[in-house]
């Protein structure tokens, strides 16, 4: 079974946090299935790598993350708590990061990738642990896709970073 996330920015505006709508850009199939160009859900694709480093979830890389799961913030937007509160059943490692967070991390910061694909019987393991001489040394930069780093851009761009935040949780 997969796990995937779901995931909201919100901006300060009044001493209040509102939820953003389509602001983060869309790969071709997203556009085409969706009908539009952007949403409102950064990160908010399967990428068991960028799970490790938002929250150690699936952390096969054994990446540190950049936080552990907060659960979510008190504040929290009315229609984000609304969304959370329909998937509660299902939902795990909730969190959140500001874009100020997010945007000084150091992403050319390297570790060692213990993410290997090994063979065990008749199977293949793709989230096998790599053992001494096995694995990756990378920067957090190689390990994430460049996706990830357009939606970082485009968190900028709705306000100070300390007032921008993504609201995040997983299932699976």
């Amino acid at each position: 079974m997969g796990c995937d996330i779901y995931s909201f920015a919100e901006v300060k505006i009044n001493n209040n946090w509102e939820k953003v709508d389509n602001h983060f850009s869309l790969d071709s199939y997203e556009k085409k299935y969706y009908n539009k160009e952007k949403s409102g859900n950064p990160f908010c694709w399967r990428s068991y790598s960028m799970f490790a480093f938002l929250a150690g979830v699936r952390n096969y890389d054994r990446c540190e993350p950049i936080s552990e799961p907060r659960g979510l913030p008190e504040d929290l937007s009315d229609e984000v708590r609304q969304y959370y509160e329909d998937l509660e059943c299902y939902a795990h490692s909730a969190s959140y990061l500001t874009a100020k967070e997010l945007l000084e991390f150091d992403y050319d910061k390297t570790f060692w990738n213990r993410r290997v694909t090994k063979k065990e019987g008749n199977c293949i393991n793709g989230a096998a642990l790599a053992e001494e001489g096995e694995g990756k040394v990378l920067t957090y930069r190689q390990n994430l896709d460049g996706w990830f780093f357009i939606h970082l851009e485009e968190l900028k761009t709705l306000g100070e970073p300390e007032d921008v935040r993504v609201v995040f949780w997983f299932d699976n």
